[in-house]
């Protein structure tokens, strides 16, 4: 009952924080029948919420032993369907009571169950995958073992894609790759247990590497980044690939980290001098309190400068009210849980996570406190209705015209600055358009190999 209701919150609490969700092969998951679901891990406790709340049957965690060292975490989390597992590196006379935890997920298999894992072990924002660990082929190929190859496990491997986990209303792309049978491993492990083990890690951590961009060193990881910024756009539009079409997008990116790795191999040097280029350019943008986004959209304005602050000048008068009303109202809850996440952790893995499932009841107990408040000294019944629907219909509306009057207040900076230090920002704009030329012609000389 706590898990249903818990699951129904979280899931309206996650299409909230996120702008959109897509999943790709949704249809692969099987419907029945025993599953380990493994997942990549670049948040912490927001990675399980996700996937938790996009499967339709009830999920068992297993998450590391370090979390039930007080007496209330070891009466609490398995509530939550949480199971104990120990890690060396944690504490290595704890490890022993990982048998216990075998057979307790051998037995939950046998119940046709659902175990989520993340078999990297650790929680870092990173577009990289960490090295898989052998648990959960351990555990999955042991549960058949024991029930002589006859169970019907299946593996489902999934990649969280993050725009970013900490921010809200950013974009999430999950990937979904075809189910690993565990059966089809019954002869080799019959020869070579240990061997077997290995062969089926690493058939996770292949399709794992498949559904996320998986980058080896940060230097490289900046470097496609830039190329993003500066040049995803084009490419998207030349191939007529729409922001909504999450998956083409994807494809796109390894497409660049492919092409990405092969100059590094095939021509560093002329890797290292584009690096310096892209560097140099974003810099002087920094200096000046702008980015690419800034210039990019300045070049392909297609409204007259007159037209274009005129509307911005009606947003600004019309909307202002609507903002300040939603401000009032939808500020505390907002910014509570984003300063808490800051103030509990250091780490940049928990405060997306924290900031997420904080806000969830901060707007819940702000919103009932408010809504009780305006009944209690009303006592009209379509007033407090009205205000309530206000709430975050306003907060939405808060969001969207804070950031709309940033981007004018951005256009307006630009002019200025273009008629103050003209020479300077025409400069850049022709370095941005020699960067782009630049990148047309690596990526037919790459369409040719």
């Amino acid at each position: 009952m706590l898990y249903s209701f818990l699951k129904l919150v979280m899931k309206i609490t996650v299409r909230i924080f996120f702008r959109s969700i897509t999943i790709r092969n949704k249809e692969l998951i099987p419907t029945k029948g025993p599953l380990m679901v493994l997942v990549n891990h670049p948040s912490t406790f927001m990675d399980p919420i996700v996937v938790a709340t996009m499967l339709n049957r009830e999920v068992y965690f297993l998450a590391k032993g370090s979390l039930f060292n007080t007496g209330f975490s070891r009466w609490l989390l398995p509530h939550f369907n949480i199971i104990p597992v120990y890690r060396q590196k944690d504490d290595p006379s704890l490890m022993s009571k990982n048998k216990e935890t075998f057979t307790r997920c051998f037995e939950h298999l046998e119940k046709n169950g659902v175990l989520l894992m993340f078999p990297e072990g650790t929680s870092i924002t990173e577009r990289k995958l960490r090295p898989v660990k052998t648990g959960a082929a351990r555990i999955t190929l042991g549960a058949e073992a024991s029930n002589n190859f006859q169970l019907g496990v299946n593996i489902i491997t999934i990649g969280l894609n993050y725009a970013n986990p900490h921010k809200f209303n950013r974009d999430l792309f999950i990937n979904i790759d075809t189910p690993i049978r565990v059966a089809d491993y019954k002869e080799q492990y019959s020869i070579d247990e240990y061997k077997t083990v290995d062969e089926l890690t690493e058939e996770i951590r292949r399709k794992l590497e498949t559904l996320i961009i998986a980058i080896e060193d940060d230097k490289t990881d900046e470097l496609v980044k830039n190329i993003e910024l500066l040049y995803k756009y084009k490419l998207s539009k030349e191939r007529g690939i729409s922001k909504k079409d999450k998956d083409a997008e994807f494809i796109l990116t390894k497409g660049i980290v492919e092409a990405v790795d092969y100059y590094q191999k095939k021509n560093p040097q002329h890797v290292e001098i584009m690096r310096s280029r892209i560097n140099e350019y974003l810099n002087n943008l920094s200096r000046l309190g702008l980015t690419d986004k800034d210039i990019a959209r300045n070049q392909k304005k297609s409204d007259s400068f007159i037209s274009s602050n005129l509307k911005a000048l009606l947003l600004i008068i019309l909307g202002f009210p609507i903002y300040l009303y939603g401000l009032i109202n939808n500020f505390l809850p907002f910014e509570i849980p984003g300063r808490i996440a800051r103030r509990i952790s250091s780490s940049i893995e928990f405060v997306g996570a924290i900031s997420m499932v904080g806000g969830m009841f901060t707007f819940l107990i702000f919103y009932t406190v408010q809504i009780i408040f305006v009944w209690k000294y009303t006592h009209w019944v379509w007033l407090t209705i009205v205000y309530g629907l206000s709430l975050p219909l306003s907060g939405f509306f808060t969001y969207w015209y804070f950031y709309t009057i940033n981007k004018i207040r951005t256009k307006w900076m630009l002019l200025m600055l273009f008629y103050k230090k003209s020479v300077f920002i025409s400069n850049l704009i022709i370095e941005r358009e020699q960067i782009i030329a630049e990148f047309d012609k690596v990526k037919n000389e790459y369409a040719n190999t």
